[in-house]
């Protein structure tokens, strides 16, 4: 079976929807043709030149990365004798493409900050700040007694009915439906020109927003009547949520130096910039991968004791000694590099679910720019 660019974009999609992103983003295709056929893809942090040279050198017609290869930049030519310029010829020239899922992936379930999040240990794992939130409504069909179970199972079928943990939840209330059917009419109940009254139950659930046509369209597929007769409207209450940044607690309090020494060694690193009190005993963790400094104030203000993050600057430091909490610089690389076999892992397993004859396989180049002495 012959997989294509946009196939491994629509997987991509049910990882880290494009929904996610912040609007200054730019996730997505930046390089390549959504038609073209893969067999292998890469999966790396960044697209750098090294990663490209590897992509060639293993045969990749697809580099999946976290970070947009794109972003920030201003592209007003292409040439070969830049950096950018040349990434963007070596990727076109050997039928490269390149495809990133950034902020969306930060904010998705499974995703950078989960993935940190449980190396550290943390335990009821809650969202830092939410970002996003499921719209919903409410379906209301009218059925004849007797067909109300197939027409509830199609509708939950079709993704209606989900609250919570909870499938298939729908109430049911019963009454009078009257109708007059017309000329040209072929009604279920009754006869053209009389009105009728029938034992219906109004049958009501809730359904996402962006799943109410296919609801619909199923409730309608598996009424008896020739008209189905439906209201849709909008509720105030939001379904599930997503959001930046996680907070969870330890098992225990630790000492902050304590915590430190173990991320290190599991993110190997030689070494952690700390700010604050190493002998703090900490419990409530705030983390954001990447560069997510502007939510130390928030983790702050939940009560979380100390905060991991990465790219912290000098005065940034300092207004968190001010706050009181304990920041942990794990560098940008290494929080976020850890998606890239969690990534390669969910891709393998989309493709043996679909059956596709692919492979994918992680970067073997180290992109952390940082090193000591």
């Amino acid at each position: 079976m012959s997989v294509k660019v946009k196939d491994i974009m629509g997987v991509m999609e049910t990882i880290a929807p494009a929904k996610l992103a912040e609007g200054w983003d730019k996730p997505g295709l930046a390089i390549g043709d959504p038609e073209k056929e893969v067999k292998k893809i890469l999966v790396a942090l960044d697209v750098i030149e090294s990663v490209i040279e590897e992509a060639k050198c293993i045969g990749a017609d697809m580099i999946v990365t976290h970070h947009p290869m794109l972003l920030f930049k201003k592209i007003e030519s292409i040439t070969a004798d830049n950096p950018l310029g040349k990434r963007i010829y070596a990727l076109i020239e050997n039928g490269i493409a390149a495809f990133s899922a950034h902020t969306n992936l930060d904010v998705a379930e499974g995703g950078t900050n989960d993935v940190l999040a449980e190396l550290a240990g943390l335990e009821e794992i809650e969202i830092l700040e939410e970002t996003w939130a499921q719209e919903l409504k409410k379906i209301v069909a009218y059925v004849p007694v007797g067909y109300e179970e197939a027409v509830r199972s199609a509708m939950c079928e079709a993704g209606a009915g989900h609250i919570g943990a909870y499938s298939h939840c729908t109430f049911g209330a019963a009454g009078k439906g009257t109708f007059l059917p017309l000329e040209g009419t072929n009604p279920f109940l009754g006869e053209q020109g009389k009105l009728e009254v029938a034992d219906e139950i109004r049958l009501e659930t809730i359904v996402p927003a962006e799943k109410v046509n296919a609801v619909v369209k199923a409730m309608i597929a598996a009424h008896p009547y020739e008209e189905a007769a439906y209201d849709i409207y909008p509720v105030e209450q939001k379904g599930k949520k997503e959001g930046i940044g996680r907070m969870g607690e330890l098992p225990e309090a630790v000492p902050f130096r304590e915590f430190a020494e173990m991320l290190r060694k599991k993110l190997q690193l030689d070494h952690i910039r700390l700010v604050g009190d190493g002998d703090k005993l900490v419990k409530k963790v705030g983390l954001c991968t990447g560069a997510g400094v502007d939510f130390v104030s928030l983790a702050a203000a939940k009560g979380c004791d100390a905060y991991l993050t990465g790219d912290i600057k000098y005065h940034e430091a300092q207004k968190a000694v001010e706050l009181g909490i304990a920041v942990a610089d794990v560098t940008h690389y290494a929080s976020e590099v850890l998606i890239v076999p969690v990534l390669q892992k969910k891709l393998m397993e989309a493709a043996q679910k679909n059956g596709w004859n692919i492979e994918v396989v992680c970067s073997e180049e180290n992109g952390q720019t940082f090193w000591t002495i």
